[in-house]
């Protein structure tokens, strides 16, 4: 009979491994759409990401709560637990925000927008936050508390950068013959903007889990406890 590690903690790793995989490839679509693409099958495959991360997402809060309630786990394997808990969470709300960004940046692709005006930034932004919620997995799955600490300061980084790009929305002049929904485009990259810095914010939080993994040491929230 084998034990919490051998089973459940088995299983609950691969099933996360799958779900970030999907939030993954959501990442990949979202760079390819930045770099120009408006394929239609790109958005179908964001639909069906979106589905199945969805129900992954329950079915491993199911498979968690289970888990602590038969097994009572003890010590290091219920810290393990209380981390994937957490950072399937995360990863849930990174996928909406990834599938938000891929919507809108689809309709962004027509003919007349105003994005190609600000496409470098938003690549420049997007690189920032995508590389952030990798390490922030890496960090997790290899319980590098020091990777994990550098995502964490990161996020400084990509709130200034994302502060200074959204300035430059209200500050963008557009001809109205030549770009009639301009503002309906200002708008969708607004919040694309603001998708991107949520992204970081949750890698952020991932980190958080993988310094409590690491070491069980709880710094959510450490700044507004002193």
């Amino acid at each position: 009979m084998g034990t919490i590690r051998e089973t459940y903690l088995e299983r609950l790793n691969n099933e996360f491994r799958s779900m970030i995989d999907l939030m993954l490839n959501q990442l990949y679509i979202a760079k390819e759409q930045l770099k120009g693409s408006s394929a239609d099958e790109l958005m179908q495959r964001v639909e069906e990401n979106e589905k199945n991360i969805d129900r992954m997402q329950v079915k491993l809060r199911d498979d968690i709560i289970n888990c602590i309630v038969l097994q009572t786990p003890r010590a290091g394997d219920l810290r393990r637990i209380i981390a994937y808990y957490d950072t399937v969470v995360d990863v849930e709300r990174v996928a909406d925000l990834l599938h938000g960004i891929n919507g809108r940046m689809h309709y962004l692709q027509k003919p007349g927008s105003v994005f190609p005006h600000f496409n470098s930034d938003t690549i420049m932004i997007f690189e920032m936050s995508s590389n952030m919620i990798k390490e922030a997995i890496s960090a997790f799955f290899r319980e590098d508390a020091v990777l994990a600490s550098k995502v964490i300061q990161d996020d400084e980084l990509l709130d200034k950068a994302y502060s200074t790009c959204h300035k430059k929305i209200f500050d963008f002049s557009f001809d109205k013959e030549e770009s009639p929904h301009a503002i309906a485009d200002l708008l969708d990259i607004a919040r694309i903007y603001y998708g991107i810095e949520r992204i970081g914010d949750c890698a952020t939080n991932i980190a958080e889990a993988s310094i409590f993994l690491a070491q069980g040491l709880d710094i959510m929230h450490k700044d507004e406890q002193q």
